[in-house]
């Protein structure tokens, strides 16, 4: 069997009884998108019919999509604890404007996405403009000084 079938199989076996609560420890490390979309699937399955869901993963973007409140832990000291957007607007930081000239790119911290925009939008080079909302992931690195992959 594949990596995302004995994933799917083992959470199929961990919910035959139709538990209240479920924990998943890293359910979609080895598998390929169409496992993981599965997965994700039967998450929110569970979900939706009111089942409690610890999940852990190192993938934030996970976190964000699947968890109704986040823990973000470092060393076994748990840091943080809300909603995503809780967490996102306490510990998020600035939005990062990337702006795109004829002569390089320059990233920007921006409390206000607009005011940075119209002071350059006069600007004959420029070639592009976009906003990075914070995510999970700069929740993470703002609270713990460092990304996954130094851990």
């Amino acid at each position: 069997y594949s990596g995302g079938m004995k994933r799917r199989l083992n959470l199929a076996i961990a919910l035959v009884h139709d538990p209240e609560v479920q924990i998943l420890d890293e359910p979609t490390v080895g598998v390929d998108p169409h496992s993981r979309n599965a997965i994700f699937e039967r998450i929110e399955q569970l979900r939706q019919r009111g089942k409690t869901v610890i999940y852990t993963t190192h993938y934030m973007e996970e976190a964000q999509r699947l968890c109704d409140r986040v823990g973000i832990l470092d060393h076994g000291a748990l840091l943080a604890l809300d909603t995503v957007e809780g967490l996102i607007r306490a510990h998020g930081g600035a939005h990062r404007v990337v702006i795109e000239r004829a002569g390089g790119r320059v990233e920007l911290d921006a409390a206000d996405p607009l005011a940075a925009l119209r002071s350059i939008q006069a600007e004959r080079d420029l070639l592009s403009f976009h906003v990075e909302r914070p995510n999970l992931e700069t929740v993470f690195l703002n609270l713990t000084g460092r990304s996954l992959r130094d851990e």
